[in-house]
């Protein structure tokens, strides 16, 4: 099973998920490349069985700027293989409404491009505390199973 992590990080807490995140994954046996959204052509996500985004959200409740492109490119990347996906995102509740919606916006555009979400997207404040870990360990055995479960009914 190969996995893509892909993340954007200012304070390095969204770089610290992918990071947690690529444990559990390696753990679980899959073959984890992880990288920088702002440096990755948004086409290679198709050549992976599972694409995970590690992000925060910016202030009015964007997306980070500077993956903007890739974010726009990803509606128009062929997920439909279909690529199993999964958002975790990291955010200060300070800003209110527009707390931690990023990954909620990557799942749209993701499902506009035809891949699978396999499971609800991880929200953290600020950085990963011990406490988060369950919620990263069950993230990763939804999509894993995600990734079975579609490989199963491709062969079908």
């Amino acid at each position: 099973m190969t996995i893509l992590i892909l993340y954007e990080s200012v304070t390095g807490n969204a770089k610290g998920m992918a990071r947690i995140l690529q444990l559990f994954f390696e753990r679980e046996g899959a073959t984890v490349t992880v990288g920088q959204m702002q440096q990755t052509d948004a086409a290679v996500m198709a050549n992976y069985d599972a694409v995970i985004i590690s992000t925060y959200t910016w202030l009015g409740g964007i997306v980070p700027p500077p993956v903007n492109d890739f974010y726009e490119d990803i509606p128009q990347v062929d997920l439909s293989k279909p690529v199993v996906v999964g958002v975790a995102g990291t955010g200060d509740p300070w800003y209110g409404k527009d707390y931690n919606t990023a990954p909620d916006l990557f799942d749209a555009a993701f499902e506009q491009a035809g891949a699978v979400v396999g499971a609800a997207p991880v929200k953290i404040e600020q950085g990963a505390e011990k406490s988060d870990m369950p919620a990263f360990a069950a993230f990763v055995k939804a999509i894993i199973a995600k990734v079975k479960d579609v490989q199963a009914h491709a062969k079908e």
